[in-house]
């Protein structure tokens, strides 16, 4: 398999239901994979209507992994430049000023617009946290007041002069090459419309209705997965039809809404480099140890550490299902290796949740 970046932009407002009940006006955040690929069988079938072995191998084989569509509109103009540079929504553990949300801003940013204390992670605070209450439940002596501490460290804003709570901060984010970070600035809006009688195709009286649309020119960014032997066909048709005006998205496509224009870039090597990854695992590694015996120095209590940690973060919703075939809201050790003795992976925290997702097939 090979990697490709697909950069999309909204030529017209572009509306992506959350559900189907017909008094609600809500949008998602992101355009998912079915979405686009849906868009995109349309297409290719309005172009080769005859070519059903190439549609089926391109869309229904599995050989293509269409991906989610996040939001990467940005103030900044080197991160709205950075096309390969990946998108991804902020992790559940992320928290920011309840009053100052957001990224500390960048150099080329417009500062005046609003003021900004910064993120941070508190995945390393609760693992720590939970570190030593597994040491407390095996018998060592922490009281509550320390057990406490590595949570209690972070409740207000770190900002000189601050000091207001923090609170949950969620979006999508990408990270230049310099290590700054960015958080996706789409814009909404609420877009009001009538129903149309359909005996007399005018406008039916009583019937008022609001759509929450990406405005024009909301860009979004996706790592699209393809089979080596399908590349030539699937960029071909991609290059095609992408700045065609014939793509289109989301609901309300027969009223003007979800007009796109889309590209396809290579991905460079080195984003996939094996030794970078190595590198991150241990400095996870290294630095949830530093932090775990700054809290609780060896010295004083035996947390009893394992030889390696790492952390699972999921880019994209996944369904996960046990031996009786039941969804699970959580991420099981068995899932991640499902031949190992169950002694070999020990979850230590885990921050999850659930959600409905629809989607079409052949």
């Amino acid at each position: 398999m090979r990697d490709f970046s697909l950069n999309l932009e909204t030529i017209s407002p572009l509306a992506i239901r959350a559900d189907h009940a017909p008094t609600r006006a809500e949008s998602v955040d992101y355009i998912s994979g079915t979405a686009l690929a849906g868009s995109l069988a349309t297409l290719y079938r309005f172009y080769y209507q005859q070519d059903d072995a190439q549609f089926e191998q391109l869309f229904l084989s599995g050989q293509v992994h269409f991906p989610d569509l996040y939001p990467a509109t940005f103030g900044s103009e080197n991160m709205q430049k950075a096309l390969n540079a990946p998108v991804y929504a902020l992790p559940k553990t992320a928290q920011s000023c309840k009053r100052f949300s957001g990224f500390m801003p960048l150099p080329d940013e417009d500062v005046a617009r609003d003021e900004r204390h910064g993120v941070r992670d508190t995945l390393l605070d609760w693992a720590a946290f939970e570190l030593a209450n597994s040491a407390q439940r095996d018998g060592q002596p922490i009281d509550v007041n320390t057990l406490l501490k590595p949570l209690r460290e972070h409740k207000s804003c770190p900002y000189p002069g601050c000091g207001k709570p923090m609170d949950h901060f969620a979006g999508y984010y990408r990270r230049s090459e310099d290590g700054r970070l960015a958080t996706s600035e789409a814009e909404k809006r609420l877009q009001t419309r009538t129903g149309i009688n359909r005996d007399t195709g005018t406008v039916q009286e009583g019937i008022l209705y609001n759509r929450s649309v990406f405005q024009e020119h909301t860009r979004f960014w996706g790592q699209l997965k393809v089979s080596e032997d399908l590349i030539p066909p699937l960029k071909a048709f991609i290059e095609e039809v992408g700045l065609s005006g014939l793509l289109r998205v989301g609901t309300g496509r027969t009223r003007g809404l979800g007009k796109v224009h889309l590209s396809i870039e290579p991905v460079p090597a080195e984003q996939h480099n094996i030794e970078t990854f190595k590198q991150n695992l241990e400095t996870f590694n290294n630095t949830l140890k530093e932090v775990a015996l700054k809290w609780f120095p060896q010295s004083s209590y035996d947390l009893a550490l394992k030889p390696f940690y790492f952390a699972v973060t999921l880019h994209s919703p996944g369904i996960i299902r046990d031996p009786l075939l039941r969804y699970m809201g959580t991420l099981a050790a068995r899932t991640l290796l499902p031949d190992a003795p169950e002694d070999t992976i020990t979850p230590i925290y885990q921050a999850a949740s659930t959600k409905r997702v629809t989607g079409w097939n052949e």
